[in-house]
């Protein structure tokens, strides 16, 4: 029994929450504030003595009430506060556990997103989501897979307040540690909030960044492009944790496009700096748009100067890219002193290391400026005049010709770091060990390593030649690509979630099926279902009618069921990343993903398909089995080198344009390729012509061969992207890719009935069954069918379908009423089927009734209009022939030969008349136009 005490106090406690269930908006501030002047800091004991063991109930109230008036500010403050009370309360979790499920934390994460809450408030919901988040991991991934990252990462971008923002900061790096399942996430979220205009946000991001990266220890490629437009920023503290970020990643595989970004930055296109004249104050704004050009042109070179500084293999890297050029490029810009400044700081580095570049740089700027120079390097800019200013914006020195001793060495020395990695390591630490004989195994397992790296002949040597590439193929793309319903929704829809969903529709598309072919599917598609929420709530039905006659129709039912998950598990958001849609989408495979990725979403990685293989293998003279593992990550790490990080997107179209309409197949338009020059494949066909022209005149005219020898791999056969067959002059770039033997398709031969009866309104109804949900055709309609094993008789055949048909119906037929029609040829992908048809009319006294939902009585009309594979439009077809030669035997008496239909008996005729209606219920199916040209499908 209950003392005294303790009965007063459950009383005392009933009382309060009878006053709080009762009381208006006034009376519930006021008490939250008694409870706040209480109750603060104490612990989980203490106020469940407070609350005679029953504090749960409060706090239940308090989450619910938040959750109801959250969006209209009703004292929300004074109720985060109170929350507050409970979830700081000690070490004990209770508290965080029962929040969490009335709902808690992701009412904390709305409130961050109302654009009415006050600044205050939002500060306070993130000190509570920080105390969650501290409690442990279970706690962060919760916040994390709650979409909390985005949340978190826009009120960052947005807020206004310093006290808003570093409470945002404090919970980001709360999420990137003891986090393993979603620091990636929390690490892409950070990159996404980099270009937000808050000085004081950026600053905080960036540092967090430094922090999360060497947790991640990968860097995604999406980092560089907005790090380096951080550069521009007005805020020195902006800029130099941007520059610490920027040496940090020159550990990782970024590094040379975040060199050639760097490099780049020096030399701003006029575009960038020149304004339109119509604006009021045209000068004003020039100036004002120009200086972030400037300040990023000026950070860029300190950057550089830095790297060049901390490191010789950076600045052989650097000079390599032809920085000497951009620096004094930058030294002459007259329009921002502090450009010039670390411009000239950073040229000083390169000159007093490198004596070869000196000569070039005193010949550059004359002998004058150039003492200047040398004499004091950060005041050069007083001592310039315009003239030897604008001497250095237009120097035509070819620093590059130095340069290039300095590239080979760096570039290979680059990859090997970049590939070997852990192996470099271990053979450095070999080094110090007495020098061992080894064991055979050891030699067979070192000969096996060396040879299964391939050469670096099948890469891109140069960066100056991934640039040009991406210059040329993108002005033949812009000049003539196809214009594409697709590629106009890419370009001009400014949802995004609706354009992933477009996008995504015509890869799904596109896959096995020509562009001509799929852009009247896709238009009718798109008109009919224009976002994910009306695809999720169409029938699968529908999405098989829609999709008749593309082939491969479980393509049509994945993207349906990626529609249904998008709008169940993802709250109707299309996934916003490469890794998300490869991870939530099903059939959505390697390259898919990069597609819809970089299209869609303007993600810098490549896209592989079946042009770019082509496209790729030939330019890199890849003649390996292009379908084995070393040649497909060769074509997907090249595929990433060179794609355009600022047209991702067009970038890989483009590819896939110079596959599709030049570099094809058979007959390859080598004469109309904008990228000819960097063809490994083209070059080797032109040298061994001009090789036998100039063989063919030396014998003719004894004159001696001057043609330099074919660039080939240095590796020979024991490169694993090499061709094992020889060389075909006939075939020229076709050489590559190789493909392996295609399989021969299985052969299968099917037994199929197209049973009829006379339907209630006079026509013929004809039987239709659906396959399963897996396999080939899976789901759709066909005339009830058995796989044939073996060559059977006629008789046997008849009585096979004669049981098969009873089963369904339910009812027992004479195999003597089954009339043998003919045989139909179809070719799958992978099976080459033949239909042995047979045709069955049903009297009105026989029972007909459907036993399962997956059986369908169908009229003529409503197989006009149905999603039926193009199998069973072949076998009506072939039926539809048969009819009309036994009418027209019956008119003329004599017996005329079918064309194109093999039918090797003559087919017995039976009078067909109606049948009871026994069947008045039966759904019939929705299905697509039915008589169109037959296709191909699998």
């Amino acid at each position: 029994m209950s003392t005294h005490g303790e009965q007063a106090s459950i009383g005392k406690v009933l009382s309060f929450l009878q006053e709080w269930d009762h009381g208006n908006k006034i009376a519930r501030s006021r008490m939250l504030e008694a409870f706040l002047t209480q109750n603060s800091g104490k612990t989980f004991v203490e106020l469940e003595l407070e609350f005679a063991q029953v504090a749960s109930l409060f706090l239940s109230r308090l989450t619910t009430w938040m959750r109801l008036t959250y969006m209209f500010g009703t004292y929300l403050g004074l109720q985060l506060k109170a929350i507050g009370v409970f979830l700081s309360a000690s070490s004990h979790d209770q508290y965080l556990r029962e929040f969490l499920e009335d709902g808690g934390a992701l009412t904390l994460l709305d409130v961050l997103g109302q654009t009415q809450t006050q600044e205050e408030d939002k500060a306070e919901a993130l000190r509570l989501l920080l105390t969650i988040s501290n409690a442990g991991r279970k706690y962060k991934e919760f916040i994390c897979e709650s979409y909390g990252v985005r949340a978190i990462a826009e009120c960052l971008a947005t807020s206004i307040t310093a006290e808003t923002q570093e409470a945002a900061w404090a919970l980001l790096e709360s999420l990137s540690r003891g986090n393993p399942k979603h620091q990636n996430q929390v690490y892409k979220g950070l990159i996404a909030l980099m270009p937000c205009t808050s000085a004081k946000a950026q600053q905080l991001v960036l540092q967090t960044l430094r922090m999360v990266q060497s947790k991640v220890k990968t860097v995604h490629p999406s980092i560089v492009e907005p790090l380096l437009n951080v550069l521009g920023s007005l805020r020195l503290e902006v800029q130099d944790e941007a520059i610490n970020l920027i040496l940090d990643l020159t550990q990782y595989e970024v590094r040379p496009v975040l060199l050639s970004g760097l490099v780049a930055l020096l030399k701003p296109a006029k575009g960038e700096v020149q304004q339109h004249h119509m604006l009021e104050e045209p000068e004003m704004t020039e100036m004002t748009l120009s200086l972030s050009v400037f300040v990023q042109q000026a950070a860029a070179a300190k950057a550089i100067r830095l790297l060049a500084e901390a490191s010789q293999e950076l600045s052989e890297e650097l000079l390599s890219l032809g920085v000497i050029h951009h620096l004094l490029y930058a030294l002459g810009n007259r329009e921002h002193t502090e450009a010039q400044v670390q411009a000239s700081l950073a040229l000083e580095h390169f000159v007093r290391s490198y004596p070869d570049i000196e000569e070039h740089v005193h010949r550059a700027m004359g002998s004058t400026l150039f003492a200047a120079f040398m004499n004091k390097a950060d005041t050069l800019h007083m001592n310039m005049d315009e003239i030897q200013a604008e001497m250095l914006l237009t120097n035509k020195i070819n620093i590059m010709e130095v340069s290039a001793a300095y590239s080979v060495f760096t570039m290979s020395r680059l990859r090997s770091a970049m590939q070997k990695g852990k192996r470099a390591s271990l053979e450095l630490t070999q080094t110090t060990k007495p020098v061992r004989k080894k064991s055979k195994a050891a030699v067979k397992e070192e000969e096996t390593t060396t040879t299964a790296s391939p050469s670096t002949y099948h890469t891109f040597h140069d960066p100056a030649d991934v640039v040009l590439l991406r210059s040329q193929l993108l002005n033949w793309y812009d000049k003539g690509k196809r214009e594409l319903p697709w590629r106009t929704a890419a370009m001009t829809e400014p949802d995004l979630n609706i354009r992933t969903y477009a996008v995504w529709v015509s890869e799904i598309m596109l896959q096995q099926t020509q562009v001509a072919t799929v852009i009247d599917y896709y238009n009718k598609w798109m008109k009919r279902w224009p976002t994910v929420q009306d695809l999720a709530a169409a029938t699968l039905e529908e999405v098989n009618q829609m999709w008749a006659g593309l082939g491969y129709y479980s393509r049509g039912k994945r993207l349906h069921e990626g529609a249904q998950k998008v709008v169940s598990e993802l709250k109707g958001q299309m996934p916003r990343t490469v890794e998300s849609l490869l991870k939530q989408l099903p059939g959505v495979g390697r390259y898919t993903a990069g597609a819809i990725g970089s299209i869609a979403l303007g993600q810098v990685t490549g896209a592989v398909d079946g042009n770019v293989i082509r496209v790729l293998c030939r330019v890199r003279a890849i003649g390996a089995d292009s379908t084995s593992p070393a040649v497909t990550e060769a074509l997907w790490g090249l595929a990433n080198m060179v794609v355009d990080p600022e047209r991702p997107g067009d970038f890989n179209q483009a590819m896939m344009e110079l596959g599709a309409r030049v570099c094809t197949p058979k007959g390859p338009l080598c004469s109309q390729c904008p990228i000819q020059s960097h063809c490994h494949s083209y070059r080797k066909v032109y040298a061994k012509q001009e090789k036998n022209s100039k063989r063919l005149l030396g014998k003719l005219d004894r004159l001696p061969s001057t043609l330099p020898d074919i660039e080939d791999c240095m590796n020979g056969g024991s490169c694993p992207l090499c061709p094992a067959e020889p060389w075909d002059d006939e075939l020229g770039v076709q050489n590559f890719p190789r493909k392996p033997v295609k399989k021969p398709p299985r052969v299968e031969r099917t037994l199929t009935c197209m049973v009829v009866r006379s339907g209630e309104e006079g026509g013929d109804e004809y039987l239709l069954t659906q396959r399963p949900n897996k396999g080939l055709l899976a789901g759709m309609w066909e005339f009830p069918s058995l796989l044939l094993e073996g060559e059977n008789s006629e008789m046997k055949q008849k009585g096979a379908l004669c049981a098969e048909i009873s089963r369904v119906l339910g009812v027992q037929l004479n195999k003597s009423l089954f009339q043998f029609v003919g045989e139909v040829v179809h070719i799958f992908s992978h099976i080459h089927q033949t239909y042995v048809v047979y045709s069955v009319c049903l009297k009105d006294s026989e029972d007909t009734q459907t036993q399962t939902e997956n059986t369908q009585w169908l009229t003529r009309s409503a197989l006009q209009e149905a999603a039926v594979p193009t199998g069973v439009k072949k076998i009506l077809k072939l039926y539809d022939s048969v009819e009309s030669q036994e009418e027209q035997t019956s008119k003329d008496g004599k017996r005329k030969k079918t064309a194109g239909v093999k039918n090797d008996k003559k087919p017995q005729t039976s009078k067909k008349a109606k049948l009871s209606a026994a069947n008045n219920g039966t759904r019939q199916l929705s299905l697509s136009s039915f008589f169109k040209t037959v296709k191909e499908e699998s």
